[in-house]
Parts: structure tokens; C-alpha cells; sequence
């Protein structure tokens, strides 16, 4: 099949988007499918350690303890991007340094240490017009130029790496296993070397550091199939300290926008579905919208493994050609294609052969 460099409709839409997250070049190639030989063999645990607890601990430290971390985004082609990310514990809920690092909490311990409604958070891009993420407890506030102020419900900011890699791994240890691969240096730091990769190979693997002291993380790698590195996130200073960073507590109410409430969609049946996923995958939303560009009615579900989510939009192909469109922008894949005149579209930061595979078991009702 050909290709078609110039998508409409729910094309454009979604590629705007894409335009949004990244400025860099986009490469276009014809589907393949997945082999065997891409995949990357998993590599012996050199150390004695239980990886899937130490992970425990990350969450745990990244989730009590204050701190401030200077972080580099780097993507091969692009221009590095840097961010400040703050972290904190108001007053009456502070966990010291101390009494994290010389215990040894038991999984049971770990678990709870989730966000409270005592939590802060501060995620600032430093390039550019700037954009700047505020959470206090369960409400996330979004400040850009030019550009009202809003804020959402949610329980975590999406920042540059994956919220349930370091705040709650349990959620990917269903489609991913965790190696503890052994020690290391990181901006100056001792740290631990871990490896997470797909239990089917159908997904990017990551390579992840810690600190080996205070278990907040210091880098982390997005390898392709062919363990080529797609995405690396860097901090380049950490500091930890006692009490919460003296911006939280000049935050007032009145500061922060108002809440965003988005209805709930109601329950409703597709006509299709898909028949087989990859391992640890699951279906988390769904929907029917209407595109704000076009107008055109979109169903909708969000496929997620816990550290990467997949989107597949469905709708009427009008006047499409039946050609494949495959945009590739870094570890972004973009698949759409016309099957028994409908448009179907993948996307997410997945491989284009796994992009492919899903969009081979979407099965069509006949009704």
C-alpha cells in the first residue's frame, strides 16, 4: 500500500497534536511486522535484590520526600529541553529524609504512600514561552502565555517520566518485568541500574537509575526493539531537603484556577472490539465525540499497559483514499487505515509493527 503524506479530518486532527508535543522531523516507512530478532534478551540480575521491591522504595521516596531536581529531555534531532521539578510535603505530613532512608519498610509500609491532599508539586519547561504545572493534593492548575489558566482533577502530573514507573509500579509489573541489572554513577550519585521490558517484546524497554541513597530517580532511557535509545531523561541536580520549598508555601487558593469538571461519558456498547492485546494491556476508557475541527462523530477507546497508553479512534472514511498512513515522530507512532469503508487510527509510543498488530485485531460488527 501506498502512503499519504497529507491525513484530513480526524487525521489532522490528531496530527496537529503531534505537531504540539514535538517540533522535530517526522519519518514516514511502510508497515513491518515484529520479529523475534528485534526483541532484546533479558540481562542477568547481578545483584542479590528483589527489583520489583526497590521500586517500591522510588515510589516511595518520590512520593514523601522534598525535593528539587533540575531535568534534561533529550531526543535524538531535537533540541535538548530542560524542566525544574519540585516536590513536597505541607507541613503536617512531612516525612523527613531520614525517616525514609534508614528504613526498610515492608511492601505493606510502601503501598499506601500515595499523593494526599498534602502533596505539592511544581513542573516548569524552561525553554520557550514556558509552561508551567502546579498540583496541590488531587488538583492540577496549567499556566501557559497567552493562554487561560485552567485546572483538572487528577492525582499526578504528567511529567517526563512515566507517572507509574516511579509513583506506583505496580501497575506495570502485569506487562512488564523489572530487572535489577547493578550499580552505577549518576550525576555524581551512586545508583542502581534497572532494566524494565516488556513481557512480550512488543513494546519499547527502558533503562532506569536511581539513587542508590535516597532511591529518587536520576535517568532514564527509552530503547526501540533494537535497544537503540529513543528518549533520555536526565537530571543534572538534585537536592533534597527537610522541609517543603518555601514557593509552596506562598500558595493561596486564590491563586489557582477553578476546577474543570468533565462529565463522565455514559455507558454504551461499540460495534467493534478488540480480539487480543498485548500482554499486560487493557482497555481503560471509551468514548464518542465529535471532533472540534471537523465535527465529524469519532468513537474512541484508550488502551494502557500502566506505563504507556495506546489511542484508537474510529470513524466513517468519506472520502479517503485506501492508503496506510504511518507518521513515526520519535517514539510517537501514528497508523491509520480505511478497512470496509471506516477509518481506523492508532496511536501512542508503541513500535509501528505493535501499532500494526492491534490495528489487525480491531474486528468490525457486521450490524
Amino acid at each position: 500500500m501506498g502512503l499519504r503524506t497529507f491525513p484530513s479530518g480526524l487525521l489532522r486532527a490528531v496530527f496537529v497534536c503531534s505537531l504540539y508535543l514535538t517540533s522535530s522531523t517526522f519519518a514516514f516507512s511502510a508497515v513491518s511486522q515484529a520479529s523475534s530478532d528485534n526483541s532484546i534478551a533479558k540481562p542477568p540480575a547481578v545483584v542479590e535484590a528483589n527489583a520489583q521491591e526497590v521500586l517500591l522504595k522510588v515510589s516511595h521516596a518520590v512520593n514523601t520526600l522534598n525535593y528539587e531536581a533540575s531535568l534534561v529531555v533529550f531526543r535524538p534531532g531535537s533540541e535538548p529541553v530542560p524542566y525544574i521539578w519540585r516536590h513536597g510535603i505541607l507541613p503536617d505530613m512531612a516525612v523527613t529524609e531520614s525517616d525514609h532512608v534508614n528504613s526498610s519498610p515492608k511492601p505493606k509500609t510502601l503501598a499506601p504512600s500515595t499523593p494526599t491532599n498534602n502533596t505539592v508539586e511544581y513542573l516548569n519547561s524552561l525553554n520557550g514561552p514556558g509552561a508551567q504545572v502546579v498540583r496541590v493534593g488531587n488538583k492540577v492548575s496549567f499556566f501557559e502565555a497567552d493562554k487561560p489558566a485552567f485546572a483538572l482533577q487528577q492525582s499526578h502530573i504528567h511529567g517526563p517520566i512515566p507517572h507509574n514507573l516511579i509513583r506506583n509500579p505496580a501497575a506495570i509489573f502485569a506487562a512488564y518485568d523489572v530487572v535489577l541489572v547493578g550499580k552505577s554513577r549518576v550525576t555524581g550519585k551512586a545508583a542502581l541500574h534497572f532494566r524494565v521490558l516488556s513481557k512480550d517484546g512488543s513494546r519499547y524497554s527502558y533503562a532506569l537509575w536511581v539513587d542508590s541513597e535516597t532511591y529518587l530517580p536520576l535517568k532514564l532511557n527509552t530503547l526501540t526493539l533494537k535497544g537503540e535509545v529513543l528518549e533520555q531523561v536526565q537530571v543534572t541536580n538534585l537536592v533534597i531537603t527537610d522541609s517543603v520549598h518555601a514557593d509552596f508555601l506562598k500558595l493561596e487558593a486564590q491563586q489557582l484556577p477553578q476546577v474543570r469538571h468533565i462529565n463522565p461519558p455514559k455507558e454504551f456498547a461499540l460495534k467493534w472490539s478488540i480480539t487480543s492485546l498485548p500482554v499486560g494491556m487493557k482497555e481503560v476508557k471509551r468514548d464518542i465525540h465529535r471532533l472540534a475541527i471537523t465535527g465529524e462523530l469519532v468513537e474512541y477507546k484508550l488502551l494502557s499497559d500502566g506505563l504507556v497508553d495506546v489511542s484508537i479512534y474510529l470513524q466513517k472514511a468519506g472520502t479517503v483514499p485506501q492508503d496506510d498512513v504511518l507518521i513515526r515522530n520519535q517514539s510517537e507512532t501514528f497508523l491509520s487505515r480505511v478497512r470496509d469503508g471506516l477509518q481506523l487510527t492508532v496511536v501512542g509510543k508503541i513500535p509501528a509493527p505493535t501499532a500494526n498488530k492491534i490495528m489487525e485485531m480491531i474486528a468490525l460488527s457486521s450490524t
